[in-house]
């Protein structure tokens, strides 16, 4: 895939067991698209309103720091490597260290989202790849 140079840091939420509390586990991935935009809505009323959009696509060949891809499924179960789903936080650049949170990590990152759909392009003739969207 071309334009694909930028590097992503990808929590995942898993309930710890012990403290019934989420923790969010990092995954770096380096060969990543990143597209910030603007989008009209429709509010409550009927107005129209201008809302964020990002659209990250992570490519099958990406640089996934040894980790390998686990369906959400055997993710929650316990399965070791990271996953693509709802919920998850996405950060624009490497993020290392911290007990992060996604408030702490919306406070303290600019280019930073919450994970709203993933699309499974994996089986693209070229280019497959996975497609996170947010906001």
């Amino acid at each position: 895939m071309r334009g694909c140079n930028e590097t992503i840091t990808l929590f995942n939420a898993r309930r710890d067991g012990e403290t019934g509390r989420f923790v969010y586990l990092p995954t770096v991935i380096a060969g990543c698209s990143w597209h910030r935009g603007q989008r009209v809505v429709i509010d409550a009323e009927g107005g129209l309103m201008a809302a964020d959009e990002v659209t990250v696509r992570i490519p099958v060949d990406a640089d996934f720091g040894g980790r390998a891809y686990v369906d959400p499924v055997a993710w929650r179960a316990g399965g070791e490597g990271f996953t693509l789903q709802g919920g998850d936080i996405a950060v624009k650049g490497r993020v290392t260290g911290g007990d992060w949170t996604p408030a702490a990590l919306k406070a303290a990152f600019a280019e930073c989202f919450t994970v709203l759909g993933v699309t499974d392009n994996t089986g693209a003739p070229r280019g497959g790849h996975w497609r996170l969207t947010g906001a």
